[in-house]
């Protein structure tokens, strides 16, 4: 599978790279502790340089999802930045808890003749990686929804969040500006792929609103349909991000894990209380606090 981009054009490579192998770890394809393939064949399957899967495999590094030792591999941690813990013997072993991704519960959600999704989240990148695979499903016949109503509730990119953030500048409003553009990316695109389900027949009525709030968010957040609630907590990590050359040195940035958190399910009717407890926080805060998207420079 070629990258596709002009020739040269690294950073398209890289970022490719990184994002095909990235939805890979978050989708399951590479479990926790296991191995990522060896260079050598990320460089057959993407028909790039070592050069281009060295960077992209810095990025998974500096995102938290795997780490690498030079003759060892690159292996997938756990969320938090962590390897699992070795096994242990079968009379002490702990009860298994699954590492909970969005996808499998889109795909449940999308099996509904009218969809809901109510998401309050720092970027909502996560939504617009995971939610291509159900506009597939859409497209090639296989689902057929009624209707698709989204609400997404993001913060203000405009305000100064508590993160991202430079630990060693309070002033470097770099990482800020990197947020600010990946929301808009996110949030336009999420909308953009719906709406064009609509224009395209294929989903009579389609809704998408958008509104932000002037706070930084501690957890992500998705209700959908109304029956199921899925949580996970924006961990905190510092990250030494790549500059331009010429550009001067960044230090040390204080991010969140936000694509690899797991994601904690709470469901209708054993849950209830739970779900309906969000769904109440959601709407008061739709309601009260929050304002009609405007990303205007």
């Amino acid at each position: 599978m070629a990258v596709q981009g002009t020739a040269g054009d690294d950073t398209t490579k890289y970022e490719y790279v990184a994002g095909k192998l990235r939805g890979d770890i978050l989708d399951g394809v590479y479990g926790a502790g296991k191995l990522l393939p060896p260079q050598r064949e990320l460089m057959e399957k993407f028909d790039v340089s070592r050069a281009t899967v060295t960077k992209a495999l810095r990025v998974l590094r500096q995102e938290g999802l795997i780490a690498s030792r030079q003759g060892s591999g690159a292996r997938v941690l756990v969320p938090g930045g962590r390897l699992p813990p070795a096994p242990q013997p079968a009379a002490h072993v702990e009860p298994r808890q699954a590492l909970e991704t969005l996808q499998p519960h889109l795909q449940a959600a999308f099996e509904a003749d009218d969809i809901t999704m109510d998401v309050f989240s720092l970027t909502s990148e996560t939504m617009n990686r995971q939610l291509g695979a159900q506009i597939t499903r859409i497209h090639d016949g296989e689902i057929r929804p009624r209707s698709i109503a989204l609400r997404l509730m993001v913060p203000d990119p405009s305000i100064k969040l508590a993160f991202p953030a430079s630990l060693d500048d309070p002033e470097d409003d770099r990482p800020r500006r990197r947020h600010r553009d990946t929301l808009i990316r996110c949030s336009e695109s999420l909308k953009d792929e719906l709406r064009t389900l609509r224009r395209q027949r294929l989903v009579p009525q389609v809704s998408v609103r958008i509104r932000t709030v002037a706070l930084t968010p501690i957890s992500k957040m998705y209700l959908l349909n109304k029956d199921l609630l899925l949580e996970g907590y924006y961990t905190l990590e510092g990250t030494d991000p790549q500059t331009a050359e010429g550009e001067e040195p960044e230090g040390t940035t204080l991010n969140s894990l936000g694509l690899g958190a797991t994601l904690f399910p709470y469901s209708k009717p054993d849950q209830a209380l739970k779900v309906e407890t969000a769904q109440a926080f959601f709407d008061s805060y739709w309601d009260l606090l929050a304002r009609d998207a405007d990303f205007g420079d």
